[in-house]
């Protein structure tokens, strides 16, 4: 039975369409049943294909009952304030930064949602997008909503209420943090010898797959959640410390204790279980 919260006719508007703004617009497209807008002064011609209307100008979203805001965070801000003199007020406008504080930090004229699809690749840009990307996925949402909540959950996703400073400390631990780390593994070899390169494997592959983060993005995480890595990285070296430094023993039980952990965490198609 059609849940009656998502009208046949929502009118759903996508601003930015990189990655998560792309697979946002052909999840929604691929559930048949909304009329879609796409903004992208790049990609909108790309876009036809997956809405209603493809435009560059940010104005045609004015009749939207939803819209996600999916630029560069850097970029964000900027685009809130122009949607107060665009949208409706009873218009949900939701935005998917990686960081929540800097977002909440005012109030709109319309009804705005932080949020966090987590879910994403190395990969940016349109044509690295796809419907399937939130499948599985948690989805943070500042403020709960219902109407919000039905579509994400269309979209394959599991919508999850964490308020703005839990998040952005929680994101630090398990996003930024990693991507920083990456990095600096990655730069160590490289320094200390570089011919290592040659020989690497599937694990160094792996542990350095968040070093091709977007340079913007992982600039943004730096000045906007400075507070919450300053706290990761020195407990993050500490316990890196602490691991070299244990007994053989207890070195052993304490690895068979994360172990069991990791095990438990993600499912054979990689999502998160807990």
């Amino acid at each position: 039975m059609e849940n009656m919260n998502l009208k046949v006719e929502t009118k759903i508007g996508v601003i930015g369409l990189g990655l998560i703004g792309g697979s946002i617009l052909k999840a929604l497209h691929k559930i048949g049943t909304f009329n879609l807008t796409g903004i992208s002064k790049s990609s909108y011609k790309k876009a036809a294909e997956f809405c209603t209307f493809s435009s560059p100008n940010i104005e045609d979203v004015k009749d939207c009952d939803i819209v996600f805001v999916c630029s560069k965070m850097s970029e964000t801000l900027d685009i809130l304030d122009k949607l107060q003199n665009i949208v409706r007020p009873s218009c949900i406008v939701c935005d998917v930064s990686s960081l929540k504080r800097f977002v909440n930090k005012k109030q709109y004229s319309f009804n705005f949602i932080g949020s966090h699809p987590m879910a994403g690749t190395e990969f940016s840009g349109f044509d690295a997008s796809f419907a399937e990307l939130f499948y599985g996925a948690k989805w943070i949402l500042n403020t709960s909503n219902v109407q919000l909540e039905d579509l994400i959950k269309k979209m394959g996703a599991k919508p999850v209420i964490l308020n703005e400073n839990t998040h952005d400390k929680q994101a630090c631990l398990i996003s930024h943090l990693p991507m920083l780390i990456s990095a600096a593994l990655l730069n160590t070899v490289i320094k200390e010898d570089e011919t290592a390169l040659k020989i690497a494997s599937s694990g160094f592959r792996d542990t350095t797959r968040l070093s091709l983060t977007d340079t913007a993005l992982a600039l943004d995480m730096l000045e906007l959640n400075g507070d919450n890595f300053d706290i990761c990285i020195d407990k993050f070296i500490e316990n890196l410390k602490e691991l070299k430094n244990m007994p053989k023993t207890e070195f052993i039980n304490t690895l068979k204790s994360i172990q069991k952990i990791r095990k438990t965490m993600y499912d054979n198609n990689g999502k998160n279980t807990l």
